[in-house]
């Protein structure tokens, strides 16, 4: 179970907007940081976590609100059950998870990163996004407008995330932490169609075969990594990995690589001081000019220039 911080909430009956919310940490294989309860927030309730390196399976509980996950920091493999089907995706800092209003998740995830793993939950309350359909013209029919996913590609929401969390840390007025849950509301419920993450595929490989090829991805980043030390670790020969592994995440042994690669040099560059050199020895680039190249496709910005928005 979780150890909750100094603002917890009461375990009993709880007589507030957000009363399934305040209590569905209870199922959370987590230890809560931060709580918005006792800062007057209306328009959402917002927590931050420390996520343990492996989770076993649990379910969320069921509530009227809708649950906005934005991850803070590490990278971890993370699987959700759809019927008998599991699918799973990685998680990264600014990946975003969300569970519709009236719908659970059954999930588990793991990573072999020594890196501390955290994450933001934003409850949004039914009423905030009644209201906020009503005054876009969709009256009644709010609920399935809303996304449910274990996987959002959406920069707008993935922002907001990090603003709550600079909002909680402050412990910022209501008027500010209420408009940006009213900016995800109408974000959600207006906006572009959402993009789920093409990464969140069923999962065709075996799973424990597919969690130790990933987890010996993750142990192995710095190293020069071959299919055939890939191959073995699933115990079966090379060329009916490399099928099995692409039809199971989308991407080929290479290329699921290198986004593991570029998450964890994301997460040294902007969490810590370490020369863009040793961040590069450190993801398997032994040549800077090819670890700038592959940096620059995957964020749009050279390393050093990523590292500076976080510097301002």
């Amino acid at each position: 179970m979780i150890s909750g911080g100094p603002d917890r909430e009461p375990q009993g009956r709880v007589e507030t907007p957000f009363a399934h919310s305040m209590l569905a940490e209870l199922a959370l294989p987590a230890t809560r940081v931060l709580c918005s309860g006792k800062l007057g927030w209306q328009g959402m309730l917002a927590r931050t976590y420390v996520d343990p390196p492996c989770a076993e399976q649990f379910t969320t509980p069921q509530s009227s609100d809708l649950l906005v996950v934005v991850v803070t920091s590490g990278t971890y493999t993370i699987e959700s059950r759809k019927g008998r089907n599991w699918q799973h995706a990685t998680y990264h800092p600014g990946a975003v998870g969300v569970t519709a209003p009236g719908n659970v998740s059954v999930l588990r995830w793991q990573t072999a990163s020594a890196q501390r793993l955290e994450s933001l939950h934003m409850h949004l309350g039914a009423d905030l996004l009644e209201q906020t359909s009503d005054a876009l013209g969709g009256k009644g029919s709010w609920q399935r407008r809303l996304p449910d996913t274990l996987l959002l590609d959406d920069p707008l929401v993935a922002a907001a995330g990090r603003a709550v969390c600079r909002a909680l840390h402050e412990r910022a007025p209501a008027l500010y932490a209420d408009s940006i849950a009213q900016a995800i509301a109408t974000h959600l419920l207006y906006g572009p169609e959402p993009e789920i993450a093409a990464e969140v595929r069923p999962a065709a490989f075996g799973e424990s075969a597919l969690r130790r090829v990933t987890a010996y991805m993750h142990e192995h980043l710095h190293e020069d990594v071959s299919l055939d030390d890939l191959a073995a670790q699933a115990n079966i020969s090379k060329y009916y990995f490399l099928r099995t592994f692409a039809k199971t995440t989308g991407f080929t042994p290479h290329r699921y690589l290198v986004q593991l690669r570029m998450s964890r040099a994301a997460d040294l560059l902007r969490d810590t001081v370490h020369p863009v050199l040793d961040i590069a020895m450190a993801c398997g680039y032994h040549s800077p000019t090819q670890f700038t190249a592959a940096f620059r496709r995957r964020f749009g910005l050279s390393p050093t220039e990523f590292r500076r928005q976080f510097q301002r």
